[in-house]
C-alpha cells in the first residue's frame, strides 16, 4: 500500500479533478437541456410531417404534381437545420468555456486553485467530450422518434429496418470498430479548438484572430497528411500502388488497414495536440 502522505495527496487531486470536471460540466447544464428539448419536441413534430408526407396515396401525386414534394424538402431542411445547429451550439459553448475559464478573465481564479494543469485540462476535455456524446445521443434519438412515428404511417415498422440490419455481415462489429475511432475522432477535435485558442494567446494583441488564423493553419497541414492517408473514397491512400482485387476478404482487409491507420493517426494528433497545450499554459501562460 502507498504511504499515507502519499495517499492524502492522490486523494486530494482526485477530489479537486471531481470538482473541477462538476463545475465544468453544470456550467452549460441549462443551455444543453433546453437545446435537447427543443430538438426532442420538433422530433415528433417533423415525424409526423414526414410521415404524411411519404404514404403510398401521397407519393402517387409527385409525379403529377411535382410541387407537392416541397413539404418533404422544407421537413429534409429543418432537420438538417436542427442538427446542424446542436453541433454548432456545442462547439460554441466548447470554444467558450476554454477560453473564458482558461485565458479570459475567468483564468486568474482557475489557476489560483490548488490544482494542476493536466487536472484543469483533462477536466475541462472531459466535460466537452460528455457533453458532445450526449448531444450525438440526443440527435440519435432524434432520429429515432421521427422514423418511429413515420414509419408506421407510410405502412412500414422498425423490424423491417432491423432485419436489413442482420442481413448485414458483422454490422456490430464494424459499428463497433467505427465508433470507437469516431470517438478518437471527437476528442482530437475538441483539443484541435484548444490548440487554436492556447497559440492565439501568445500574442499579445488580436487573439482571437490569431486564433482563427492559426486554427486554419493546422487544420491546413493536417488535411494534407489526410490526402495521403487511406479513407472512405480513397481506401489506400494518393500514392498506394496496390491493386486490390474486389473479393469480400479483401475488402475487409482493407477496411481493417483503414482502421488502424486511422486510429494511429488519430492518436497522434490527441497527444500532439494534448501536451503542446499543456506546455503553453505550463510555461508560457498569458491571461488576458
Amino acid at each position: 500500500s502507498l504511504p499515507q502522505p502519499v495517499s492524502l495527496l492522490l486523494g486530494g487531486l482526485h477530489y479537486m479533478f471531481g470538482k473541477l470536471f462538476k463545475y465544468d460540466f453544470k456550467s452549460n447544464y441549462k443551455w444543453y437541456c433546453i437545446t435537447f428539448a427543443i430538438l426532442l419536441s420538433l422530433s415528433i413534430l417533423m415525424g409526423f410531417i414526414t410521415g404524411s408526407s411519404l404514404r403510398p396515396e401521397v407519393m402517387e401525386r409527385y409525379s403529377d404534381y411535382p410541387m407537392a414534394t416541397s413539404g418533404v424538402i422544407f421537413t429534409l431542411y429543418l432537420l438538417f437545420l436542427l442538427l446542424f445547429s446542436v453541433f454548432l451550439s456545442n462547439t460554441i459553448i466548447i470554444i467558450r468555456r476554454f477560453y473564458k475559464n482558461v485565458f479570459g478573465r475567468e483564468g486568474y481564479l482557475t489557476w489560483t486553485l490548488p490544482v494542476t494543469p493536466h487536472q484543469i485540462l483533462l477536466s475541462k476535455l472531459l466535460s466537452a467530450f460528455v457533453w458532445t456524446l450526449l448531444c450525438m445521443l440526443t440527435m440519435f434519438i432524434s432520429g429515432l422518434v421521427i422514423f418511429g412515428i413515420a414509419l408506421p404511417i407510410t405502412g412500414y415498422s422498425f423490424n423491417e429496418i432491423f432485419k436489413f440490419i442482420d442481413g448485414i455481415q458483422n454490422f456490430w462489429l464494424w459499428i463497433l470498430k467505427y465508433g470507437f475511432l469516431n470517438l478518437l475522432q471527437i476528442l482530437s477535435g475538441i483539443l484541435f479548438f484548444y490548440l487554436a485558442i492556447s497559440v492565439g494567446q501568445l500574442f499579445k494583441k488580436n487573439r482571437i484572430m490569431m486564433a482563427v488564423l492559426f486554427g486554419f493553419l493546422i487544420w491546413t497541414v493536417l488535411a494534407v497528411l489526410s490526402i495521403f492517408l487511406p479513407s472512405f473514397l480513397n481506401p489506400y491512400g494518393l500514392f498506394s500502388p496496390y491493386d486490390y482485387s474486389h473479393s469480400d476478404t479483401d475488402f475487409e482487409m482493407m477496411l481493417d488497414a483503414f482502421l488502424i491507420i486511422r486510429i494511429v493517426f488519430e492518436l497522434v494528433k490527441i497527444f500532439g495536440f494534448y501536451f503542446t497545450i499543456h506546455t503553453i499554459v505550463k510555461n508560457k501562460l498569458n491571461l488576458q
